[in-house]
């Protein structure tokens, strides 16, 4: 009897162990679920302002998905020849060359498919929905990859990180319609597969399919995200390290030949990359790349390891020096300026277009503190950790999160690139010093340690809401920092506050688009600086010069040169490229209680610097003279503060109803109506003094 319960020993302590994986594993879905169901609701926050999309480039997404809609499942392949004529007046816009289709395609293939199943929805409610839905597909790949990493542990305060980071949830909230938003979670799939695909135990045909699939993935992000260039790069990058490290293995080229060969297919059939593509380093490195790890394979089985090792490393100094030389010859081309400045944010300045947009200056540190908060003081740490360790994945993660730091200091906007990388390693870090406390309590009080999984998974999520509640207290509820995920995300749409950065409804650009929608002629061509192109031919549906695609720097320049010129010479120029009408947008108002009415920097008041500098860069092409800026910009250069010159003999000077003037020895704006021969005011968006935004529509006259 006793030998029969003692044979039944083993079973019964496998059958306990079974219990608490069981238990273990239960209890981290219990907790992913209630993670996944925060970040919904979280993202979702901006419903409460009405179905809208939020920012600028989410309304030609929006347009596009909307073509391919109207057009049935046709559409997807007249994508390539359409032309938007109420965008770039006269030439309209060919939209197949200039936009990534992935994002409204998307959106285009899941409204027909619930259409085809008699599921009707409104195509503007699913597109606001969308990006709340890839932001939670987000954290649970940030979960898995996670978990994969480091262990179940941190993934979940991974999982619980990302969904409360504000970098994550500015670009995946309800309304943000944008390429990054879909393409986040696509290149952390594709990242994570790839690993998989690289593992030494996988079989052949294992590799490669895994392979096929991250190069699938990759090859959708890609067809998404104008930045594609990096994470595409970044893999290319990551196998020529493993082979420098000398940690090449078969399973390394079986997985990394059809990924690449994949990505690369997708891409060139993009209407605006094409065939032409392949000459540029983004895509090209990968098939070099490809080329060097087929040498090591036929070096492996010519000689022994170490030998090859050696000849790999000796070969790979000589690789290095001949991309140099191809660059150098002209052969394969470098990513255009915009992309390449990431690298050297000092090129930036000189593309006056881009830096005049605030998500593309340099960040500092105090905004990339407030878009990451604590956790970003975790991330040395982490780095070092994994370091130490070594892995294969451990490097990966490691340079993943080095570059993806480096490019959020370059550009504010790539902060959402970085947010999936400092979650995990912030969590990996928090995990590893929860285990370090742990065995450390156990050594003191002379007992041996005992790991405790389910425990564990509880005290994580408890320990990073004790650890932040306080910074990420809402506004809402006593918090006085104001840097919580929930007042991120809870902004009301941008067309809704007028650009204005306020929690509180502005509606002067909603009344505008509604009016030049309803009252202007179906034949209006409208004049404005390229900020509201979007807004004014898809929201208020009449013709635009310019948009927000910037395609033609020459044109934009025209416009700016037209804003800086005295008035008969504006009338010239905006007669001439066919415009009918003039927007400007002004904001104006009394901030504190006390203080003279001023201009409050949000609308042309500010932008005009750059309207001078766009139409000095572009000055040679225009056939003009530069336009002396000291004679315009304020003292020691302060666009702020115009001088008297810029409100006298400047159109957009003249146009904008609020002139300076000395008030109780204070410097007041007050408002003045503009009196023009060929421009005649024919709506205002609020009386004066009735907002803090205004939009003024002025019809061109003879």
């Amino acid at each position: 009897m006793l030998t029969s319960r003692l044979r039944r020993v083993p079973e019964v302590l496998k059958l306990i162990e079974g219990g608490g994986v069981i238990r273990r594993t239960t209890l981290e879905i219990g907790l992913l679920l209630l993670i996944l169901t925060l970040a919904f609701v979280i993202r979702s926050l901006p419903a409460r302002w009405g179905v809208m999309l939020t920012e600028f480039d989410p309304w030609w997404h929006f347009r596009v998905a909307s073509f391919v809609i109207s057009h049935g499942w046709g559409g997807f392949f007249e994508f390539a020849d359409w032309v938007e004529p109420k965008s770039w007046y006269p030439t309209g816009l060919n939209a197949g060359s200039t936009f990534y289709p992935g994002v409204g395609f998307t959106m285009a293939f899941i409204y027909l498919l619930l259409s085809s199943i008699g599921i009707r929805v409104e195509p503007l409610e699913l597109a606001a929905v969308l990006p709340v839905v890839y932001g939670v597909i987000t954290v649970l790949v940030v979960f898995l990859f996670s978990r994969y990493a480091f262990g179940g542990r941190a993934a979940i305060a991974s999982a619980l990180l990302i969904t409360i980071s504000s970098a994550h949830i500015q670009r995946t909230h309800y309304g943000w319609f944008d390429d990054e938003s879909l393409s986040i979670p696509l290149m952390l799939a594709g990242y994570l597969t790839f690993l998989l695909a690289i593992r030494e135990e996988n079989s052949f045909r294992r590799s490669v399919l895994l392979g096929l699939l991250s190069g699938g993935l990759l090859g959708y992000m890609g067809a998404s995200w104008g930045a594609h260039r990096f994470p595409i790069a970044f893999l290319p990058f990551f196998a020529f390290l493993l082979l420098v490290l000398g940690r090449y293995r078969t399973n390394l080229l079986y997985a990394y030949a059809p990924m690449v060969v994949t990505y690369s297919l997708i891409l060139v059939n993009v209407p605006k990359l094409g065939l032409g593509y392949l000459n540029e380093l983004s895509i090209s490195v990968g098939l070099f790349v490809l080329g060097f790890l087929i040498v090591t394979e036929l070096l492996r089985r010519r000689f022994d390891i170490e030998r090859a090792t050696v000849y790999v490393r000796g070969l790979a100094i000589v690789f290095i020096l001949g991309i140099l030389a191809v660059i150098m010859g002209g052969v394969i081309g470098l990513p255009g300026l915009k992309f390449l400045s990431v690298l050297l944010p000092w090129a930036r300045g000189d593309l006056a277009i881009v830096i005049s947009v605030a998500e593309n200056q340099v960040s500092v540190w105090a905004s990339i503190f407030q878009d990451f908060g604590p956790m970003i003081v975790l991330v040395p740490y982490g780095i070092y950790m994994m370091v130490k360790r070594g892995r294969d994945i451990d490097i990966f993660i490691a340079a993943y999160t080095l570059f993806a730091v480096y490019f959020a200091a370059s550009m504010v906007r790539l902060v959402l690139l970085t947010s999936p990388a400092v979650a995990m390693v912030a969590g990996f870090t928090i995990s590893e010093m929860l285990s370090i406390g742990s065995r450390s309590l156990s050594r003191i009080k002379g007992r041996p340690f005992v790991f405790n999984p389910p425990r564990s998974l509880i005290i994580v999520p408890l320990i990073i809401l004790i650890a932040l509640a306080l910074y990420y207290q809402p506004v809402g509820v006593g918090g006085r920092v104001g840097l919580s995920p929930i007042d991120a995300a809870s902004l009301p749409p941008t067309l809704a506050t007028s650009t204005i950065p306020i929690r509180q409804i502005l509606p002067d650009w909603i009344k505008a688009v509604s009016w030049m929608r309803d009252n202007l002629p179906s034949n209006a061509v409208v004049a404005a600086w390229w900020d509201y192109g979007n807004w004014i031919s898809i929201v208020g549906n009449k013709t635009s010069l310019i948009d927000n695609t910037t395609i033609d720097s020459k044109r934009i320049a025209r416009v700016a040169y037209a804003f800086m010129s005295p008035e008969n010479e504006s009338y010239r120029v905006f007669r001439g490229m066919g415009a009918t009408h003039v927007l400007i947008f002004v904001t104006h108002g009394v901030l504190t209680q006390g203080e003279p009415p001023r201009l409050l920097g949000f609308g042309e008041e500010s932008k005009w610097v750059w309207m001078l500098q766009i139409a000095n860069q572009e000055s040679e092409y225009l056939g003009i003279k530069k336009i002396d800026e000291g004679r315009l910009l304020g003292p020691q250069g302060d666009p702020t503060n115009p001088t008297e010159e810029f409100w006298r003999s400047t159109t957009l000077g003249l146009l904008i109803p609020y002139k300076p003037q000395v008030v109780n020895q204070q410097n007041a704006f007050l408002y003045q109506e503009s009196s023009l021969r060929h421009y005649r005011l024919v709506f205002s968006s609020s009386p004066p003094y009735g907002s803090f935004a205004y939009v003024y529509i002025y019809e061109i006259i003879d």
